[in-house]
């Protein structure tokens, strides 16, 4: 069960992570002024933060 769980949760994350790497990408595409880089980079962070979060998650409950 713990290991369902843990795929699930993987998958859950990567979604996230594509989203946030869509809006990323959609804000770059976009910029209209410098400052708009650094949220970029924070987006960019964050969707790295939750893909490993994910795969953790999956090693943990999944043990794989």
């Amino acid at each position: 069960m713990a290991a369902r769980l843990g795929n699930g949760l993987y998958w859950l994350c990567c979604i996230l992570a594509v989203v946030t790497g869509a809006i990323c990408a959609f804000v770059w595409f976009n910029r209209t002024e410098p400052s708009d880089v650094g949220t970029v980079i924070i987006l960019a962070v964050l969707g790295t933060i939750a893909w490993l979060i994910g795969r953790a998650c999956r090693y943990v409950l999944a043990g794989a």
